[in-house]
């Protein structure tokens, strides 16, 4: 697969159309409970993905460790995907289904998912969506690697997940209102918070602005196009880009093949993207455009100071 690498990093280039953002987390999981509110744009075509994600030492196809909580527009009837992605020594194998759980409506809505030695599940709004066994499905006894938390939005270009994309009302934007991350504690068998971001700011030692693309997926990612705004991690999808940004290199990125629809073989790519510096005017311009139209989607005044006072409440009651 070395010369698929190479032909990867020059045809994904040229087949992406837009910029998009990936996030990791610096803190890495074996075991956990991980929840977001999240409200998808619902726009034919994208992917909005919610997931946990093993990128080594040592990374290899055989030994892959992966939990995704995916929202799919495109598949109309049932666009909630839920995928467990493990290698078993040899092959990478997935562990995916559908379900319809009216997460295509603009709203926010909960997602979390539980990851055990036992058992791995999925929640949308407190409710199971699905729960997945150690007695009976292989991916959870092989799923025991650290992995990071991770959220992106992207471009499929296989045509089950990325048809009927329109692009003509860019930009469109994915928002988190919060993430909360737990240890499970194997002597109790209970989750124990960690930490919640509630995106007042974005917190440098918390997540890892991601940059690059994977096959399979018509957008590349800038840090510039992630950001927080009135309390939300905001991740932004828009067109065009310039291909002199990017200087090639191989690394470990998320990648989604077509997930339960026929095995793509992949590896990994990432570009570097030019370092964040000072703005031209017309970034400058955009970027006074691109704050009015989030602001636009979001409450002002009263209701945001409501949304703060609600949060530090939240806190407290935590605390």
């Amino acid at each position: 697969m070395k010369f698929a690498i190479a032909l990867v990093s020059v045809i994904g280039l040229a087949q992406a159309d837009f910029k998009s953002g990936s996030v990791a987390s610096y803190d890495k999981y074996t075991y956990g409970k991980f929840i977001t509110k999240m409200k998808n744009p619902n726009k034919d075509g994208t992917v909005a993905s919610f997931y946990t994600y093993w990128d080594g030492p040592g990374f290899y196809p055989g030994g892959w460790n992966e939990i995704d909580m995916n929202i799919v527009p495109s598949v109309a009837e049932q666009p909630l995907s839920t995928n467990v992605i493990y290698g078993d020594g040899h092959n990478k194998i997935e562990d995916h289904t559908y379900s319809n759980w009216g997460v295509n409506d603009n709203e926010w809505h909960t997602y979390a998912m539980e990851w055990t030695p036992s058992y791995i599940e999925f929640q949308v709004d407190g409710k199971r969506v699905r729960r997945l066994e150690d007695e009976d499905h292989a991916a959870v006894n092989f799923m025991h690697k650290a992995q990071s938390l991770r959220m992106n939005f992207w471009t499929p270009t296989f045509h089950a997940w990325g048809a009927e994309l329109n692009s003509e009302d860019m930009p469109w934007y994915l928002l988190f209102d919060y993430v909360e991350a737990y240890k499970y504690n194997k002597d109790s068998g209970d989750f124990e918070l960690d930490w919640r971001d509630d995106f007042n700011e974005f917190d440098q030692t918390r997540w890892h602005k991601l940059s690059g693309t994977f096959e399979a997926n018509s957008s590349i990612f800038y840090p510039q196009n992630v950001y927080t705004s009135e309390g939300n991690l905001v991740i932004k999808m828009e067109p065009e880009f310039n291909h002199h940004d990017f200087h090639h290199h191989i690394d470990h990125e998320h990648y989604h093949s077509d997930h339960g629809l026929g095995h793509i073989e992949q590896e990994h790519l990432t570009h570097e993207a030019l370092p964040e510096g000072p703005t031209s005017g017309s970034d400058q311009t955009a970027q006074k455009k691109e704050k009015a139209q989030v602001g636009k989607l979001e409450p002002k005044g009263e209701e945001i100071t409501k949304k703060k006072q609600a949060k530090e409440q939240e806190k407290q009651r935590r605390h």
